[in-house]
Formats: structure tokens, sequence, C-alpha cells
């Protein structure tokens, strides 16, 4: 079965949630440090990453399952298992080096109890918050050949009304559960949460299109999103294992179908960022946490630091993951 060509505004997703990320870690990492911050600034960035930055966790699940679950790619066992493979490398390779540093930095060395304990997180799933994403993504694939011949001979109305039940149970309880404050509503199953996006990416891609119901459902989405952030505190709105931000990830990702369906390459910045989203996922953590390392560099102001989180990580990923793709083993995982 051959190939499809390239998704063009998956290439813009991918260069613009690579930005969206680094962003939105740099904000974290400054409340992380509890750098001083006047209010108004912090409202400020509270509305700006929701607005510029919550939506790219779902969408980057959205694009992994239009791809995988699409049944005119060709994606047997063999080819699964290697992008599980590649998965399970980064896990082994970065995961395990970051909880090795964690070890380090708790006990102040390493020992063989250290590095055992540094195992024992691995696997675990401890690794660094942002390898949430990987261990998910992991689990995913590996369902992915269960599931593909069910969407290959499904309706357009059957997969919806799966689609639409899956994310009540996955998303929409999870939310609800959240405003009880107490009691967790029975969802069905154990599965991640935020599978829902996995399969609710395919039905996005494939069926609909940007219309005035998609922005309006969007737009309500972002608006509840920081009505309950804030005032009503309910910070965990932002998490979109909870769904809150379901319609607006939604949005974004027809906005690009509508408006961003071209290629990349007259456009050299967004075509290398596409191109090294991956690893600029998960390279750009160790230097913020390396930055704010540096006494004389989180005495700056806080804007100007919260700019250069940004900035440079990104950046500097870029030659880290050109040089690690030259490693044996490393050119097609990163």
């Amino acid at each position: 079965m051959p190939e499809r060509k390239v998704i063009h505004y998956f290439q813009w997703l991918r260069a613009l949630g690579a930005v969206a990320i680094v962003l939105l870690h740099a904000v974290i990492t400054i409340q992380v440090v509890q750098l001083p911050m006047p209010e108004a600034m912090g409202l400020a960035n509270g509305l700006m990453t929701i607005t510029l930055t919550r939506w790219a966790v779902p969408v980057f699940f959205m694009m992994s399952g239009a791809l995988m679950l699409d049944p005119a790619r060709e994606m047997g066992w063999a080819k699964t298992l290697r992008h599980v493979w590649r998965l399970g490398f980064v896990l082994l390779t970065f995961g395990f080096a970051f909880c090795l540093a964690e070890v380090y930095v708790n006990d102040g060395g390493l020992s063989a109890r250290g590095v055992g304990e540094a195992v024992l997180r691995l696997v675990g799933q401890r690794s660094w918050d942002h390898m949430w994403f990987v261990y998910q993504l992991l689990g995913f694939y590996l369902v992915t050949p269960l599931i593909r011949p069910w969407v290959a001979q499904a309706s357009r109305e059957e997969l919806g009304r799966v689609t639409l039940v899956t994310c009540i149970l996955l998303l929409g309880l999870k939310g609800l559960s959240m405003l009880t404050g107490r009691y967790s509503i029975y969802y069905g199953f154990e599965v991640p949460h935020c599978f829902a996006y996995y399969l609710l990416g395919y039905y996005v891609h494939t069926y609909l299109e940007l219309d005035r119901r998609w922005v309006a459902l969007g737009v309500a989405s972002l608006v509840a999103t920081i009505v309950l952030w804030r005032p009503l505190g309910c910070s965990w709105a932002t998490d979109p294992n909870r769904g809150v931000v379901a319609g607006y990830s939604v949005l974004v990702m027809l906005l690009a179908k509508r408006y961003l369906e071209r290629p990349v390459e007259a456009h050299w910045p967004v075509g290398l960022l596409a191109d090294y989203s991956f690893g600029i996922y998960l390279v750009h953590p160790a230097l913020q946490h390396l930055m704010v390392m540096v006494p004389a560099f989180v005495a700056l102001p806080v804007a100007l630091v919260e700019v250069l989180l940004t900035v440079v990580p990104l950046v500097l990923s870029v030659p880290i993951v050109w040089v690690l793709r030259h490693l044996p083993g490393f050119a097609d995982k990163v």
C-alpha cells in the first residue's frame, strides 16, 4: 500500500508546537524556581500560556493518531514496532539519563544503589515530567494494530459516535471529577485520558472542516479554560487530561488544516523546527534547568529571564539534536 504524501499543515503544527512547548516550560520553570513576579505579569503569563501553548500536546497526540490510524498508510506490526522501538530507545537513553540526573541531585552523587533507583524511576514512569508524553505515546502505538482494522471498516457515523463517547469517558468525566473536588467519576476502563486525542485526531483530519460550529466550540473551550483557571482558581483546567482545552485544540488543528496546507520548504525556519521538533521536545528542559542554576542569570529581570529561557533552549536544541543524529543509534530516533 503506497504511503501518502507529506501533510503540510502537520509540518506547520510540529514547528509551532515545538515553540509553544518551549515557551510553556519556560514559564513553568520560572514558577518552579519561584522567581518574584509582578501580579500583572503572572496574569499575563497565564493568559499567554493558555492561549499560545496549551493546545500543543493535544494536537501532537491528534497528529500521531491521524497518521497511525490512517488505513491508507501501511502500518503492520513490523512498522508499528519500529515506532515503538524509537520511543523505547528514547526512554532508555534520554529518560534514563534524566532519572540518573535526578538521583545525582537528590543524593549528591551516584552509587550502585542510586543507579538501581534510577532504573526503578524509569520503569515506574518517574523520569522528568515532560517524558510523560513519550510513555503514553508508546502505549498508544502498541494498541494501534488492534484498533486499526476497526477504524478501517468503520463508517464516519460509527467512528464519530465512538470518538465522542471516548472523549466523554476519558476527558469529560475526568474534568467533572475535578469539579466535584472529592469524587472520581467512573469512566469505564483504565486507559490514559489522552488516548481520546489519539483517536480524535484521525476523525478531525479525515472528516472535519473549519466552520462556525467549530469556531464557537473552540472559543468556548478557550474561555472556559481561562475562567476556570482564573477567577475560579481551578488550575487543573489547563491540563490536557481534563479535556477543557480539547475544543480549543481541535480549533487550532482545523485552522491549520484550512490555512497552512502549504509546503514548508519556502519557510526554512519552519521546516527546520518541524524536522527537529521531537528532539527539541526532549532536549530543551535540560537547557532550561541548567540556565536557572546560574545565580547571575536568575538575578536578571524576570521578563528577560522568561525570554531567554524560551529563545536560548529553542536555538541551542537544534545543533544539539544535529550532533545526536550523527551518533550511532540516534540518527532516526530524534
